[in-house]
């Protein structure tokens, strides 16, 4: 087993797992029981397999404890790459969230998995969370992956190999908008949800700043009709 910190793998995709207070689990992960989170992979799957969104919600046990989380994943039944750290020091209640690379957690040496060291079809991956100074209260997840062909989609279906609820064909701007930024934003009320807009530049432009020009414009126009007015009206008095 080759383990490193997840502090030092936390900035590699540019963002920064939140530690955030309460246990609401945001909309879209894919809830499971007890601490360890399983699915079954095809070579096919693999290959468009990009990544896991992983949300843990712990308690703190007797309160101002430092939580240390250890991530354990296998490939059936075989330990690969240990992930651990300290999340930091807690009162109460928390949710922790992290995006992890399929070679991060299963690859040998960080590289990518090789199905002929195991000579099946199928592997079952799996990784199991272990906290220290807390308990798992909710363990949930979601799997990011290439689009995917219609034949590995009906693979998928017929073997019942994932949770097709934990797929989801994003590129990786907007699967990170969906689970690791707005997500937890709109679900523990850090911002007004209203105020969100998922809207390319030009579309964003178009809405907000050229009407809001445009109504501005319209204000002006009448204001200066209402002048014309007001001059005319002088001129007849005269």
């Amino acid at each position: 087993m080759c383990a490193f910190s997840i502090l030092m793998y936390r900035y590699i995709e540019n963002f920064e797992p939140p530690v955030l207070p309460g246990g609401d689990m945001p909309e879209g992960f894919v809830l499971v029981e007890g601490s360890t989170i399983s699915f079954m992979v095809s070579q096919g799957f693999y290959d468009k397999f990009q990544g896991l969104a992983l949300c843990v919600v712990f308690d703190v046990e007797d309160g101002g404890k430092d939580i240390f989380l250890d991530i354990v994943p296998h490939i059936n039944g075989q330990q690969r790459n240990g992930l651990s750290g300290s999340l930091g020091s807690f009162d109460s209640d928390s949710m922790w969230i992290q995006y992890l690379k399929p070679n991060i957690l299963w690859g040998v040496l960080h590289g990518a998995v090789d199905f002929l060291e195991f000579d099946e079809e199928y592997l079952q991956f799996s990784l199991t969370i272990k906290l220290s100074g807390g308990s798992v209260e909710k363990l949930g997840y979601v799997l990011r992956c290439m689009q995917m062909d219609d034949n590995l989609k009906a693979v998928l279906k017929d073997n019942q190999l994932i949770d097709p609820a934990s797929i989801y064909e994003l590129e990786w701007s907007d699967f990170e908008c969906k689970f690791l930024k707005e997500a937890v934003l709109k679900d523990n009320q850090l911002i007004d949800p209203a105020s969100i807009y998922e809207l390319e530049w030009s579309d964003f432009e178009r809405k907000f700043l050229e009407e809001v020009g445009c109504q501005m414009e319209e204000v002006e126009a009448g204001d200066n009709s209402e002048e014309d007015k007001n001059d005319n009206s002088d001129s007849e008095i005269d």
